[in-house]
């Protein structure tokens, strides 16, 4: 299925190329839809610091309370507000899921050069165990999209971009145009809007796959840490991260990535996302903010 993005490639592509049903409007055509898509799941790879906390490089302790509720699994609620408490809990847990053997010997300092395989396996292991996330995707060829996901266990997510929606509940997918209805995945239809649907549904869910994603960061050989900087975002969930590019532009089965830049939070989580995509004659600059990690997603059910 990732061929579908390749040089020469067959496929889904051609299939929408020739019967035209990837339009999401009258203005968007077929390369700048898969640019689209392409950099949207990149997004999706790129997780942020602990949802309750903006600043990337602190690190939660549980108290003594804490310790009490683990090992009596009673919980005193008396030393702090609920609300409060609520928060502190999700911010360990989140932190404690962080912990994992995918990043182990990834230090994050000024000019250190980082193999792609061993980031990419630690930032999928990091987003897989966050759980959910919202993050918003910028483009200079369409609107602003806002994208809520989630594996519970299977893979879910919210994708609105103006009246355009698409749904993904593990393996069924509903896609919402500019009609207002909803029109739900399904195979060997004839219904030229039902194709429509297929096509953007299956690509959308193609490139939210985690080895689609692994295998995007690992196609740079190294990244380096340029250096602990400001996300280029105020609403990102961290103010500062570590900023990292690739050795050199990305060629990812095709579409060439340049001005490529992550800004990972100390837990292997990205903030933010930035990179100019060409392909066929067609560019376009994405940026990802991610707004939140680990807090609860509720994905709406058209059916």
């Amino acid at each position: 299925m990732i061929e579908w993005l390749g040089n020469g490639s067959r496929g889904l592509k051609n299939s929408i190329c020739k019967n035209q049903v990837f339009r999401l409007g009258s203005s968007r055509n077929i390369m700048q839809l898969i640019i689209a898509a392409l950099l949207l799941v990149f997004a999706l790879l790129l997780t942020a610091c602990s949802p309750s906390s903006k600043n990337s490089g602190e690190s939660s302790l549980p108290d003594s309370s804490k310790d009490n509720e683990q090992s009596t699994g009673v919980e005193d609620v008396s030393k702090q507000e609920p609300q409060e408490a609520n928060e502190e809990e999700l911010e360990e847990e989140v932190q404690e899921e962080q912990s994992l053997l995918e990043c182990e010997g990834i230090i994050l300092e000024s000019n250190a050069v980082i193999e792609g395989g061993k980031l990419a396996d630690c930032i999928v292991a990091a987003m897989l165990a966050a759980g959910t996330g919202t993050h918003r995707v910028e483009s200079s060829a369409a609107p602003p999209t806002v994208v809520d996901f989630l594996w519970d266990p299977d893979f879910s997510m919210n994708v609105r971009e103006g009246q355009n929606s698409v749904i993904i509940k593990g393996n069924t997918g509903w896609y919402k145009g500019d009609n207002g209805k909803w029109i739900q995945e399904e195979d060997h239809s004839s219904d030229p809007d039902v194709n429509l649907a297929n096509g953007i549904i299956k690509l959308t869910r193609v490139f939210s796959n985690p080895l689609v994603l692994r295998d995007y960061f690992a196609s740079s050989p190294t990244w380096i840490v340029v250096g602990e900087e400001s996300v280029p975002a105020d609403d990102a969930v961290s103010d500062i991260a570590w900023h990292l590019v690739p050795e050199a532009p990305i060629n990812y089965n095709g579409v060439i990535l340049t001005d490529v830049g992550i800004w990972l939070t100390s837990n292997y989580l990205a903030a933010y996302y930035v990179s100019t995509a060409t392909m066929m004659g067609v560019t376009d600059t994405t940026s990802n903010t991610f707004l939140q990690w680990g807090e609860k997603v509720e994905i709406p059910d058209p059916s």
